[in-house]
């Protein structure tokens, strides 16, 4: 779950987006913006990454419950490792106390579903399809922030949030919904599920990330979600299927699309800011379309194919940012960098 986008968009599947507000700049010690651009961009290509590999785990006869539980397994400590060396110098307002491990327990919980419906709709539908349906969180988080405020939310914002589900209908029904076969809707539902926990995780998880730092959250919700995923296996006693085979791959995902694509990011936002971080990984489901495309064969018709543009442009617009106008000033930023030095 990347991600995300995730994810997979502008947030590691292990943590939401810090503030927007850029880091204090000292004299003699910024940071290149043109490196932040190509971290970010390895970022997102790595979390973009994660559906792919699953079908490759699958493959090897594992299942969703082996996959998942191995993965939160192998990168907990990883994420640990990265607050004790990192996590010191960006703490957030204060030390962690034993109420956030309440808290964490609940939204650890809700990522644990997250991931959960999000590789059971993997391992059911295509990566591209899912990628898509789960890329329309920002829509959901939209609904989510009227419901709690209680307040309708802004013309523009219901513009935007009908274009994307009307391009995501032209993904899954490009010929009419009487076309669509019931595995198609199965599938497509367990990813809508990790759309709507997701954003769940994301929205009311986003207070505590100032409170105690992202990296201690990312640490803490992945050790929840880690020990959700034991629970859950206790009870469901679901077969895991383990080989070697099986347990290379996962273990890709958890280092190479899942820690290591976290910290990118994090440093990636810490040198240009959230913001523009998430315009970068607007990429994510592009990505994933050309992987799926040339190690699995998968291919999206033409009417899909406008669907997934409709899907972007709509994801876009809901961030008020991003623009044509911001892409332009963020692109040229490398440049005007390169002509000051």
């Amino acid at each position: 779950m990347t991600s995300q986008p995730q994810a997979d968009a502008a947030a590691s599947p292990a943590t939401a987006e810090p503030s927007n507000a850029p880091a204090p700049k000292v004299q003699g010690t910024e940071k290149p913006v043109g490196s932040a651009l190509t971290i970010v961009l390895l970022a997102t290509l790595a979390l973009a990454m994660k559906g792919l590999l699953a079908k490759f785990v699958y493959a090897t006869g594992m299942t969703v419950d082996g996959l998942l539980l191995l993965r939160f397994l192998i990168a907990m400590p990883f994420f640990w490792l990265g607050v004790l060396m990192f996590g010191k110098n960006r703490p957030g307002d204060r030390k962690m106390k034993p109420v956030d491990l309440v808290w964490g327990g609940l939204y650890g919980g809700l990522f644990f579903l997250a991931a959960l419906f999000d590789f059971t709709a993997v391992s059911l539908i295509d990566v591209t399809v899912s990628r898509i349906v789960l890329f329309t969180f920002p829509a959901v988080v939209m609904i989510l922030e009227a419901i709690h405020k209680g307040r309708f939310p802004p013309i523009r914002q219901v513009i935007c949030f009908v274009v994307t589900y009307g391009g995501l209908m032209l993904v899954l029904a490009p010929d009419g919904f009487d076309m669509v076969s019931g595995s198609l809707w199965y599938g497509a539902a367990w990813a809508f599920g990790s759309a709507l926990t997701y954003a769940l995780y994301l929205y009311f998880g986003q207070s505590m990330i100032k409170t105690i730092g992202s990296m201690h959250f990312a640490a803490l919700i992945n050790t929840m979600a880690g020990m959700s995923m034991v629970l859950y296996e206790l009870v469901v006693q679901k077969p895991l299927n383990l080989n070697v085979n099986g347990v290379l791959w996962t273990a890709g995902i958890s280092i190479f699309c899942t820690v290591i694509p976290f910290f990118l990011l994090y440093e990636g936002i810490r040198r240009i800011g959230a913001t523009q971080a998430s315009l970068i990984s607007l990429s994510g489901p592009a990505m994933t379309f050309f992987a799926a495309w040339l190690f699995l064969g998968e291919i999206l018709t033409l009417p899909q194919m406008i669907g997934f543009a409709v899907v972007t442009l709509g994801v876009a617009s809901l961030k008020n940012s991003v623009s044509l106008a911001g892409l332009g000033r963020l692109l040229a930023r490398p440049f005007a960098s390169n002509a000051k030095s």
